[in-house]
This record gives structure tokens, sequence and C-alpha cells, in this order.
């Protein structure tokens, strides 16, 4: 299993496959994707892209003070769930966001994927809210652990 830097348009395949299957290709393209402070990681298992992450400077005031990164776009192939590629990949980008000066990281996490994130030492946030298309979900962050 190997985590490296990927293109954008290396995620889309898996987006909307197992994010957005009722979505064209082109609406699994996100507004950010090209920014240049934005970050796309893949796993790697066998040279076959199993799972994917992309990650977005953007702070919100109401979350917490200072600089924020947003955890987007998580997916794992179900042949691979369960042998820690989602967690392996949600390190990864923490531990890119917090050395690129992040003081916290967050996501708009799935309501299937709450346990996940709690697990994984995230805070709810808020009530659950609806994404057109996609469906049920919540606020989630963490905080830089190192500051």
């Amino acid at each position: 299993m190997k985590i490296q830097k990927i293109q954008a348009s290396d995620t889309l395949a898996l987006r909307k496959k197992i994010l957005r299957p009722d979505f064209s290709l082109e609406q699994c393209n996100y507004p950010g994707d090209s920014d240049i402070s934005t970050y796309h990681l893949g796993c790697m298992i066998n040279n076959d892209l199993s799972g994917i992450v992309s990650i977005y400077k953007r702070s919100s005031e109401d979350l917490h003070s200072g600089i924020g990164y947003q955890i987007r776009a998580m997916a794992t192939c179900e042949k691979v769930r369960g042998q820690g590629v989602g967690l392996k990949l949600l390190r990864e980008a923490e531990n890119m966001a917090f050395n690129l000066g992040a003081d916290y990281v967050w996501a708009n996490a799935r309501a299937t994927a709450i346990g996940f994130y709690v697990k994984a030492g995230y805070k709810v946030i808020g009530k659950e809210f609806h994404v057109d298309g996609v469906g049920a979900h919540f606020i989630v962050y963490r905080t830089n652990q190192l500051n």
C-alpha cells in the first residue's frame, strides 16, 4: 500500500463510481480542484488506485480560528474496505495539511461515515444536513495536535 500525490483528473473515476454514481464524470470535478493550494492523494495497491482523498485550503471561522483545510472526496474501493486504506489516506491528508500550516482540518462527512471520523479523533459539529443527490452529512473537524 503506497500513498502518493496524484492529479485531480486521476480522482474522477473513483469519485463517480463510489461517491456520485448518479452524476456525470464532469460533475465529479469540484470547485478548487485545480487550485495551487489543493492536493490530491491516492492509495496504490498492486498498481491499482484503490482509494482517494483531496484537501483544499479552506478555513471556517464557525469551526475554529486559524488556517483550515477541508478534506473532501475521500473514497475507497469496496475490495479494500476494512484494510485500513481509508485511515491511512486520512492520516496522510491530515499530516500534509498540518505540515502546510493548518490549525485544523474539517470535512462534510456522510452520515454513514460518522463512526469512522469519530474513531479517528474528529468532533461532530451541528446538526445533520442534506447534500442534493448525495445524502445526509455532518460537519466534522480535528485540530492540529502538534500545536
